[in-house]
């Protein structure tokens, strides 16, 4: 099956000798699933290239609840917000499967920015595409409300994660209704009523345990999709 939407990961738009100059300044770890890289708050002293496997990014809302904004996979960074600043780590990032990763100690790679121009603009574009995919995310949820945002997060996955299974979009990542819950901001119970809203309308439908997307249109149309480039519309 391919992907739905080709879009090259931050690593592999830099050039073969930017990749190796970048791979030389950092050490390859092995962490195991569970594992929770730092924390809001934290004193921000890495950040990480994900060679294999998913890192989730999340934030503690004022009445303690988990909210998830992002979940990086293979040649993504994680914790690139915390790069040409003195503030603390504002995500926690948690491992959700066994992962192998490039870590880098910060001040190295602000060293290393120094010394190579190209990789510190990626590096900037990277911070700018990021942010605006989490501005956008937030602006769904304010502008459509619980459905605008359960319809949003569905369109970020099937751009980050669905491959085309015969006409409709296969989502290769199982999530949990707590888990959708969790990225849009709502109960679990709120979020079953609206997936079995849109399974009844044959939007969705459920293929061993993942999310089969029938008929993205009408995902899109809801939100006035068209004028986001694909690149910010990820997960």
């Amino acid at each position: 099956m391919t992907k739905t939407v080709e879009i090259t990961p931050f690593f592999k738009q830099l050039s073969k000798e930017n990749q190796d100059i970048l791979l030389q300044n950092g050490v390859e770890t092995f962490v195991r699933e569970g594992t929770t890289l730092f924390y809001e708050g934290d004193e921000a002293k890495s950040i990480y290239l994900i060679k294999s496997g998913k890192v989730r990014l999340s934030k503690m809302t004022i009445d303690h609840k988990r909210f998830f904004l992002h979940l990086k996979q293979e040649h993504e960074i994680v914790g690139e917000f915390s790069l040409f600043n003195d503030m603390s780590v504002s995500m926690t990032a948690e491992v959700i499967e066994d992962s192998k990763l490039i870590k880098f100690n910060r001040d190295h790679l602000e060293a290393l920015f120094l010394q190579n121009g190209e990789i510190a603009v990626s590096f900037i574009k990277l911070f700018a595409r990021n942010t605006q995919s989490t501005q956008a995310k937030f602006s769904d949820l304010l502008l459509y409300g619980k459905v605008g945002a359960l319809y949003s997060i569905l369109i970020r996955f099937s751009n980050s994660y669905g491959v085309n299974y015969h006409n409709d979009i296969l989502l290769t990542v199982k999530l949990t209704n707590q888990d959708i819950a969790n990225y849009i901001g709502t109960s679990r119970e709120t979020t079953n009523r609206m997936l079995q809203d849109l399974k009844k309308d044959k939007i969705i439908a459920f293929l061993n345990g993942n999310i089969l997307i029938k008929n993205i249109d009408y995902l899109k149309n809801h939100l006035r999709c068209g004028k986001c480039p694909v690149e910010i519309c990820t997960i």
